[in-house]
């Protein structure tokens, strides 16, 4: 069969619902290719796509299966494209670039068939020249962030938008580590007063930054003197206050690279949430969703913390049933309120969490339904990250400045805190194989590192905070720079601490993980794209987002190699895959 579409219009046609027992008795489902051996049982969309002006190169194509509610991105190569392995159904397919407008062609799959569509695109106008921060704040926004200033900006580079001056350095030490490149000039304008009271915030124990419970600051005069307080405030309304002009920081060009995109496809699954709920303040939560785990106990399902639902998810991969795939499990509390679960880990078979706002830690067991919450030692400091050891303990951070780095000893219901540094904000943490703890914080150029059998503490100088750190197979620790647009790595052996900066310009790095050959992956949320690293060639690759001015807080890898992550679609939050090399054909796939 084949389609042609254009962007002129919509074409449509007829819709038939492919029973989900035909799906669930071949097994065939993209992205868990051992189980799509038989090409026979699944179906291929292929085709051209050209554009009556501009270069057609590696553009997004999606085809969304509006039965099982699952999306599948590829890109073209010379300008066509195959996308393998898909499931008997319905299919919306259409191009995702925001140069050009493009028709959805609406058709069947039918297993052992290849349907064809070719689409024809129009290209749009180009718009205002973007900058990083602008780009940032539109992908935050569009995950569940605040509003972003889209106000068009004179384009600068970054010592014309913040010149040297020693509120400045300030900044750079404490500050541009947790907000970005993305993080002051587009919060304007704002008058002294505004200013102040926005960086006031910063050392209010009842800020509520990121909705923590009051308690403790998310910094101190330990890191930011009152002096240095003022020289920021008087700073920031100088450049950014009444009447200023828009600004915003130059991006470079993304020229994507066909040949290494050719095999990669995205998968995208929608999930059906639970009843609304309302909480004390009489509102359902926003329903934001965060972090995400892969199961070792039950491969192919993804466990996510709801850090905007007040609960935890369970969505099986392998069920291609859009109303039983997803299980959403309130978190009840006495307070009812949303406890924003955040960190989340999964240990023989149970699932564990650490609250920003409920101060707890979490438990929950699948085999019994059963949910215990444990109360944390410190309050107000805003549990982030957690992470086990082999023996069992869970070690966390605190992403207000509390300056401690903790573990809870499940069998003995017992914490014990320690305060490697005053006013230390932990943004992630890892447990390597010899039990040694890593973590990093968002104010702080080092990352930590605690010997359980010696009971010392070590710190790696880093030339920026960090965030996110990640082990390799050969036991290398990474970290990703929010500003400094590079990845640190830091070899425990030789203690050498090395930087790889990502070629394009006034990046983002928020999250770093290996995959199976140990490439790194690092979130880049201003280019609208995962990056992957390869430590072989020193080469780094875009691979951009499947949806429009994306943004996915933390990564994940399963046996199979697969990356998972949470991602915002059409129908809102979602669970999303990456498979650099899965688009091939189906006796090919395994493995991929």
């Amino acid at each position: 069969m084949r389609i042609e579409a254009t962007a002129r219009h919509r074409t449509r046609l007829a819709v038939s619902t492919v029973a989900t027992a035909l799906l669930v008795g071949t097994g065939a489902l993209p992205g868990r290719p051992a189980l799509a051996q038989d090409a026979g049982a699944t179906g291929v969309i292929a085709g051209s796509v050209a554009a009556d002006r501009g270069e057609v190169r590696a553009l997004r194509v999606k085809a969304h299966d509006t039965v099982h509610r699952i999306a599948y991105t590829v890109y073209t190569q010379d300008g066509r494209y195959r996308i393998f392995n898909l499931p008997p159904s319905t299919y919306d397919v259409s191009v995702v670039e925001e140069a050009f407008e493009s028709p959805t062609a609406t058709v069947e799959v039918s297993a052992g068939a290849t349907t064809t569509v070719d689409i024809v695109l129009t290209a749009l106008g180009a718009g205002p020249e973007q900058g990083a921060a602008a780009a940032g704040a539109s992908a935050q926004r569009n995950y569940g962030g605040g509003a972003a200033d889209d106000r068009a900006a004179e384009i600068v580079d970054f010592d014309t938008l913040y010149p040297p001056h020693p509120a400045r350095d300030v900044m750079l030490r404490s500050c541009f580590g947790c907000h970005g490149p993305a993080g002051f000039h587009r919060r304007g304008p704002r008058n002294e007063r505004g200013w102040r009271r926005a960086v006031d915030r910063m050392f209010d124990i009842d800020g509520r930054v990121a909705n923590m419970a009051p308690g403790v600051p998310q910094i101190t005069h330990d890191l930011v003197s009152v002096d240095e307080k003022e020289l920021i405030i008087q700073y920031l309304t100088s450049l950014f206050g009444p009447g200023s002009t828009p600004r915003d920081l130059e991006l470079d060009p993304l020229v994507r690279d066909e040949q290494a995109l050719s095999k990669a496809v995205y998968i995208e699954y929608e999930l059906k949430r639970g009843p609304e709920r309302l909480l004390s303040n009489g509102a359902p939560p926003r329903g934001s969703i965060h972090s995400v785990f892969a199961s070792r106990a039950e491969p192919g399902v993804i466990w996510v913390s709801g850090n905007g639902s007040n609960s935890i998810i369970r969505m099986d991969s392998r069920d291609p049933d859009f109303e039983t795939r997803t299980d959403e499990l309130w978190i009840e509390n006495e307070e009812n309120i949303n406890v924003t679960p955040h960190g989340i880990v999964e240990y023989r078979g149970r699932v564990y969490w650490v609250e920003l706002t409920g101060d707890h830690f979490g438990e929950f067991d699948p085999a019994t339904g059963e949910m215990k919450r444990y109360p944390m030692p410190t309050k107000g400091a805003g549990p982030h990250s957690v992470w086990v050891d082999s023996r069992g303990s869970f070690w966390y951070t605190y992403f207000a400045s509390a300056g401690r780095i903790g573990r809870f000893d499940l069998a003995a219901e017992d914490f014990t805190e320690w305060e490697p540094l005053s006013g230390f904000s932990g943004y992630g943490i890892v447990v390597d194989r010899q039990d040694r703890v890593w973590a990093v914080g968002l104010h702080t150029p080092a990352i930590y590192m605690y010997n359980q059998e010696t009971a010392a503490w070590r710190s790696y100088p880093l030339a920026n905070p960090a965030r996110r750190p990640a082990i390799d197979s050969d036991g290398k620790i990474w970290a990703a720079h929010y500003f400094g647009n590079a990845i640190s790595k830091i070899d425990p052996v030789t203690s050498a601490v090395t930087e790889y900066v990502l070629p394009l310009k006034d990046g983002n790095p928020y999250d770093v993980w290996p995959d199976d050959d140990d490439n790194l992956w690092v979130e880049n949320g201003i280019y609208n794209s995962l990056v992957r690293f390869d430590q072989k060639t020193d080469e780094f690759t875009y691979f951009p987002f499947p949806e429009l001015r994306a943004h996915t807080p933390k990564l994940d890898r399963d046996a199979e190699g697969t990356l998972w992550f949470t991602l915002r679609g059409p129908s809102g939050p979602g669970v999303a895959a990456l498979k650099p090399h899965g688009n091939v054909p189906a006796e090919t796939s395994a493995g991929q």
